[in-house]
């Protein structure tokens, strides 16, 4: 992984447009109300989550990091005149502080500190924020195992994590925690997300079964 893309411009594209059914249902599964509220994006790569948030869920800012530079110069570009703000930064940048509600997309399985983001996410939210964590790369999954054990050192991966481990190290943090499997609906076949491997069976299994969908509140 470069710093200035996940993989390249080109593909980084194609891996957000590729993500845009799972967006939606992240989206039917929250039970929160985004409407008039500051969301934060954490991993935002191009800003294509928050684009989605502001022009269907009338969210009233929206705050995406990513530490890919390229990135985050395309998301501020196809912002246009949305509330939304990017920076280049590896966690909450100081100030970001004061949100309703937070997301990631598959950004937790990347984390060496897995403890600091969790203060860092606590420490920007609200009382009573929460914070919506997709999480499909983790020790209960089959077929993210085995696409671990493959990248591991390439991407300088951290060891893969147990679910049962990550609820516990956001409840450490103060948060109270909750899990759901997505609605997750049609998955496209033309591509299985940016691995591009394995039979559709096992990509529909990881889709509506293992990438589960985690649910962090902050105390009120």
């Amino acid at each position: 992984m470069s710093q200035t893309y996940w993989q390249d411009a080109a593909a980084d594209e194609a891996m957000q447009a590729e993500h845009a059914f799972v967006w939606r249902a992240m989206l039917k599964t929250i039970d929160s109300d985004l409407a008039g509220k500051r969301v934060l994006d954490a991993g935002c790569n191009r800003g294509g989550f928050l684009r989605l948030l502001a022009d269907q869920c009338g969210i009233a800012e929206g705050f995406g990091y990513d530490r890919a530079s390229g990135a985050i110069e395309d998301a501020r570009r196809l912002a246009e005149k949305r509330p939304l703000q990017f920076e280049v930064a590896d966690t909450a940048p100081g100030g970001w502080r004061d949100f309703d509600a937070a997301f990631s997309h598959e950004v937790l399985y990347l984390l060496h500190d897995l403890p600091a983001h969790a203060r860092a996410i606590f420490g920007a939210l609200v009382p009573g924020g929460v914070y919506y964590a997709v999480m499909g790369v983790h020790a209960e999954s089959p077929l993210m195992a085995e696409w671990h054990r493959a990248n591991v050192e390439q991407l300088q991966l951290p060891e893969l994590y147990d679910i049962d481990d990550v609820v516990a190290t956001f409840q450490a943090a103060g948060f109270d925690a909750a899990a759901a499997r997505l609605a997750i609906g049609f998955v496209p076949t033309a591509s299985h997300g940016h691995h591009r491997q394995g039979r559709l069976v096992d990509w529909l299994d990881y889709y509506c079964d293992q990438k589960l969908l985690l649910r962090f509140t902050s105390a009120a």
